[in-house]
């Protein structure tokens, strides 16, 4: 039978995805018109890495990949997170619109107030191109295309294209209705960019791989006519994003010459094992930081961990605490042994439902200084988890905290990766939602309070606070931007841009500045002279101040970039070539003094060492990655055998020992001895050093 092919499934099958139909529901009549796309499209809303806005299994019979549709004007469009009283995910997510044609109504705009388990829907007539996203995961894409029935191409003229619109809307400011937000051509700088990004999040098989020495690096894209802005036409989408982007041959790594102390505990969180399931990915890989080898694979097969997100340590370093970010419980793990110790589910555990609270999908924990009690932001709420440290190393629940301001309550906060000051005194929070920072203070009134609660900027994700407390920083994921203010205690005199703000210095909490991670870069035509290092930043993730308090990194998932910004000028000094999805930033202890920053890309499977102050000048012009670490490894000890995404997905990450001003001086005398004097009080200030012997 003659084989006949429409716009979906010519797409489909340029993209090479497994399970596709090349075949059109019915051929068509002699002379009759084409087949049009289908009018209803059905997402499951999923926990499944590329996957997670999944039309696999559902009935499309034009699916473009397993998360782009292509549709006809008027088409409604499903999100299912319940299917039949069953949930699709364990976790709860947004459904927002991230880009969509400029002449779109407002009602063809979705999201919600809050992260949710229900189902949404929303229809669709203006064509274009509509990008959807979570605002707790951001990395979760789906697509939809509407294609205008009428768009021909071809040298007569009667071929059907990939019409994307003429103008097309990104998601900048805190709500899709804002007129504020970022207008620009289809066809730009901007446009490709993000034609790109969504079919290298989306498809593991575009993720780079760094065990495929000497291969070029040349993500698959579909081979199809796009129109754009004027209606002009490029005619080949997959020749046009590979030459403007593509090509670079993968090359073996080399590490550091120089060891770092101790290991490094990297969430491979999108890596698939055998026991758990594509619902359920995640390990967590540990590497010495002595010789740079993979030492072994965690996944937790018999408690499932969801998604394995972020780690801290134990102040003497024997447990290590590890989140479920698209679950709901938090991990106790034996550093030594590597095994399993405790979990806690702060939804449905027996702590938690008799005390009436819950934390959905705990995303970033750390340790309280003073009182070693742990935190974990609840990712999916509205606050943070406080847990007490039990004798034995585990922990029990003692309270949520909310982030909310009780004199100016938002919309739910739904706070991401906090950080704690350096005394065990205040703990800022990012609120993804609410797009607003929380600093919050323990000692105030007899419970604590909410200090202040202060705009930052479009999905606050990530934040980190200086070694003295003196300022904090915010990154706002969509705002692509970092947010400065004023720390907990406070400035009295800030020297950097900008100056103070009128005759006074700023409150505690309060902005500061913005800085951009867009210098120089102009959507049409891409960077320009203002760009730092001819390279962007752009949706910037974790945010960690260096110890010694002289720089602010970042992982930069648009740009595949690490920036820097020095802390006595907050500027943006540098951009630093990553990978795609660069994500997270911690740092660790360099042997014979300094630091190196750790970073983890979400879509590439290797660890970045950046030495970013070599000489230890307070200047960051030599900052270079000095070596990586393949993080793919089926030859080391493993809880369950790795299926797939090999060592893919990396986002928290941790260093053994924690360097951190206010934990290093915590630190046991095994660990103290391997550290300088400088890094066992890393800003110089009058504290307690090390204990001298290890406790029992």
């Amino acid at each position: 039978m003659k084989r006949y092919f429409s716009l979906g499934a010519a797409l489909c099958l340029a993209a090479g995805v497994a399970g596709c139909s090349g075949d059109d529901p019915a051929p068509p009549a002699a002379g009759g018109p084409a087949p049009t796309p289908t009018a209803t499209v059905d997402f499951k809303v999923t926990d499944i890495p590329g996957h997670f806005f999944d039309l696999d299994g559902m009935t499309n019979p034009n699916k473009a990949t397993r998360s782009l549709a292509i549709v006809p004007p008027g088409a409604k469009i499903n999100f299912w997170q319940d299917l039949n009283g069953v949930k699709v995910a364990e976790s709860k997510h947004t459904v927002t619109s991230l880009i969509w044609p400029s002449t779109a109504a407002t009602g063809e705009r979705i999201d919600q107030d809050s992260a949710n388990q229900d189902n949404h829907s929303v229809t669709l007539t203006t064509p274009g191109l509509y990008v959807y996203v979570c605002k707790l995961h951001p990395y979760m894409l789906g697509a939809v295309i509407v294609d205008d029935p009428n768009t021909k191409t071809g040298p007569n003229n009667d071929q059907p294209a990939y019409d994307i619109g003429d103008k097309l809307t990104l998601l900048v400011k805190r709500e899709v209705t804002d007129p504020a937000n970022l207008t620009f051509d289809s066809n730009s700088n901007l446009g490709l960019r993000a034609l790109r990004a969504f079919f290298i999040v989306t498809n593991p098989e575009n993720w780079k791989d760094y065990t495929k020495v000497g291969q070029p690096y040349k993500p698959a894209y579909p081979a199809v006519p796009v129109v754009v802005t004027n209606g002009a036409v490029v005619a080949d989408l997959n020749a046009a994003l590979q030459a403007t982007f593509d090509g670079e041959t993968i090359q073996a790594q080399k590490k550091p010459a120089i060891k770092g102390i101790g290991e490094v505990w990297v969430d491979t969180q999108f890596e698939l094992t055998e026991q758990k399931g594509p619902n359920f990915p995640g390990t967590m890989t540990v590497l010495s930081a002595t010789d740079w080898n993979v030492k072994e694979k965690i996944a937790l097969p018999d408690q499932k961990m969801n998604n394995g997100h972020n780690f801290w340590t134990s102040h003497n370093q024997n447990e290590i605490y590890q989140t479920e970010w698209q679950g709901n419980s938090l991990y106790v793990i034996d550093r030594a042994t590597r095994k399993f110790k405790q979990e806690l589910d702060l939804v449905n555990g027996p702590e938690v439902t008799s005390k009436g609270i819950k934390c959905h999908d705990p995303a970033h924990v750390m340790t309280r200084v003073d009182t070693e009690q742990v935190h974990t932001g609840c990712n999916g709420d509205d606050g943070v988890m406080e847990l007490n440290r039990l004798p034995d190393g585990k922990l029990e629940i003692n309270r949520l905290i909310s982030m909310q301001d009780p004199n100016k309550p938002t919309k739910q906060t739904q706070p991401h990766a906090h950080w704690m000051g350096f005394d065990g005194k205040h703990m800022v929070t990012p609120n993804s939602n609410s797009a607003d920072s929380t600093m919050y203070n323990f000692t105030g009134l007899a419970t604590g309070q909410v200090v202040s609660k202060n705009e930052t900027g479009a999905v606050s994700i990530a934040s980190g606070i200086m070694p003295d407390s003196s300022k904090y920083y915010v990154t706002n994921y969509l705002g692509h931007s970092i947010s400065v203010m004023n720390g907990p205690n406070p400035l009295t005199n800030y020297s950097g841009t900008g100056g103070l703000k009128g005759a006074g210095p700023y409150a505690p909490g309060e902005k500061i500045k913005d800085i951009s991670l867009l210098q120089g870069y102009d959507p049409k035509t891409g960077c320009g002279a203002g760009c730092v290092d001819g390279l962007i930043g752009g949706f910037p993730v974790q945010i960690p101040i260096s110890p010694d308090g002289k720089f602010a990194i970042t992982g930069n998932t648009l740009g595949g970039t690490i920036s820097i910004v020095d802390t006595a000028t907050d500027t943006l000094v540098r951009l630093i070539p990553c990978d795609p999805g660069c994500h997270g930033v911690n740092f660790g202890a360099k042997d014979g003094g300094g630091y190196y920053a750790y970073i983890t890309p979400k879509f590439a499977n290797r660890l970045l060492v950046l030495d970013y102050d070599p000489n230890n000048d307070g200047k960051a012009d030599d900052a270079t990655v000095v070596g990586a670490v393949v993080l793919a490894n089926d030859n080391v000890p493993n809880d369950d055998k790795i299926s797939g995404n090999k060592g893919q997905g990396s986002q928290g990450i941790m260093a053994v020992p924690n360097v951190y001003n206010g934990w290093v001086q915590k630190l046991p005398k095994s660990f103290c001895d391997q550290l300088t004097k400088e890094q066992r009080n890393p800003i110089g200030a009058p504290v307690e050093q090390c204990p001298q012997e290890d406790p029992q």
